[in-house]
């Protein structure tokens, strides 16, 4: 298919299969299996210790992440040395063999002399921690989940999603009550004001690039990326995602759109910042220049959808959008450009924005689902009729971002949470000046922060 989109941007069409994950039935065996495992392996390696360090740790924490997505089906990204792979691919280790060296590692490093520098104290609580996450994300696989949805989380990313009460959301609801006023049950007025603002699907490449190009051209005025830096757009189906970042390695990333979701057209500019500028193309490319090529951090060559990391690139790329626009100028770039190239009108974009607002506040909703998905007992029908009574969703979304949960599990924390951390991060440190909140988004990235390094208040809707 000819490329359409200007650029460093071209255009293909593909079909991916759906991601799935399921989980093995809990093994009472499993605890006593990882201790020998573990003593063991502490046994073998005990003569090596006085020569251990935090780059020697970081490279067996890479292969042996490697090795556990053998028998994990959550999507991964490796973008680090091949022989590493290779090593890694050689390794036949079971599962809980993986979990026992996973364990070593984390004593390896509790046992390294406390660094000097700042950021190394820094990097090795990091390592620390996303090799807990792995740790949980592998007894998962086995069946011995976290006792709690909490406990999920804080262990999986380092953050606990606020509880909040149905009373919450129906305050929402009632605001939009006024908005979008009628007879009808209000998830069905909400649907029929919305589909005056859904992109054509034989739109979605034109609309979309389009909407990508302008994001990419306000980033290079702030940051300064490789001249050979390109995205590469896939319309996809049958996926439980609407948008999702392959980074490729050397500046280069494939953004996949799941075309089997309405995409409305608030989501052509979120997409083209979130998944692509400044979003996650601009920080994995980054993150390999500046913290694996230049400081040589191995463990970043990893890229996982769990650990603390995942809150602040889902943060910051959920952030990215009111970074790169300000309301008024997304209205107008919508107004003068992607409306006309859908083929929609304006009318009404206005109120339609107050009820955007509203809705990015539902969102919160997500995670009392995934609670009550996961933890709670709810059946699928039962979560997704609260779906669609507090959250608003109509029932195909309620159904698409059940998939989601059932697929990444409690993952849906890292994009409400972490877009409020680093919201209100760049707001403390850079307050109303558009170029310090640049600096202040591009030195969140590069640090790199993590939720505890931003978690300076509760976490408010």
């Amino acid at each position: 298919m000819r490329p359409t989109i200007v650029t460093r941007l071209s255009v293909r069409i593909c079909r991916a299969e759906r991601l799935s994950a399921s989980s093995p039935r809990r093994n009472p065996l499993v605890a006593l299996t990882l201790l020998v495992i573990a003593l063991m392996s502490i046994a073998s390696g005990a003569a090596n210790l006085e020569r251990d360090s935090l780059d020697a740790i970081a490279r067996d924490f890479v292969i042996n992440g490697l090795v556990h997505f053998h028998h994990d089906t959550m999507t991964h990204l490796y973008i680090g040395e091949p022989e590493l792979k290779r090593e890694a691919d050689s390794h036949s280790d079971d599962l809980t063999e993986v979990l026992a060296k996973f364990s070593v590692l984390r004593q390896r490093l509790e046992q390294l002399p406390r660094p000097s520098a700042s950021h190394e104290r820094q990097r090795q609580r990091d390592l620390r921690d996303r090799i807990i996450a792995f740790e949980t994300r592998g007894n998962i696989l086995l069946g011995n989940y976290p006792a709690t949805f909490d406990e999920e989380t804080q262990q999986l990313f380092g953050v606990m999603a606020p509880h909040l009460p149905e009373a919450h959301f129906t305050a929402l609801t009632e605001a939009l009550e006024e908005l979008v006023p009628g007879d009808e049950p209000l998830v069905q007025r909400l649907e029929t004001f919305r589909k005056q603002f859904i992109l054509p699907v034989d739109k979605l490449e034109a609309v979309i690039g389009a909407a990508m190009t302008e994001c990419r051209q306000r980033t290079l005025a702030h940051m300064a990326l490789p001249e050979d830096e390109r995205v590469t757009l896939h319309i996809t189906h049958n996926q439980p995602f609407v948008g999702f970042t392959y980074y490729r390695g050397n500046s280069h990333s494939e953004i996949h759109l799941n075309a089997d979701v309405p995409v409305h057209i608030e989501r052509a500019i979120e997409l083209g910042c979130h998944e692509g500028y400044p979003g996650h193309h601009v920080h994995a490319t980054l993150l390999e220049q500046e913290i694996i090529k230049t400081r040589g951090w191995l463990e970043y060559s990893l890229v996982t959808l769990f650990g603390p990391l995942a809150v602040i690139a889902e943060g910051a790329a959920s952030h990215a959008i009111d970074l790169t626009f300000t309301e008024a100028e997304r209205q107008q770039f919508e107004r003068e450009v992607l409306l006309p190239m859908a083929g929609l009108s304006s009318d009404h974009l206005e109120r339609y924005y107050r009820y955007v607002s509203l809705v990015e506040e539902l969102n919160f909703a997500r995670n009392e689902a995934a609670r009550k998905f996961l933890y709670d007992g709810l059946a699928r029908e039962q979560v997704i009729e609260w779906l669609m009574t507090y959250g608003l969703e109509t029932r195909a979304t309620a159904s698409q971002r059940l998939d989601f949960i059932t697929a990444w599990r409690s993952y849906v924390v890292t994009y409400n949470i972490g877009r409020v951390l680093v919201r209100d991060a760049i707001e403390e440190s850079a307050g109303d000046d558009r170029n310090s909140q640049w600096q202040a988004f591009k030195d969140i990235l590069l640090a790199p922060k993590m939720p505890a390094d931003l978690m300076v208040t509760g976490i408010k809707p």
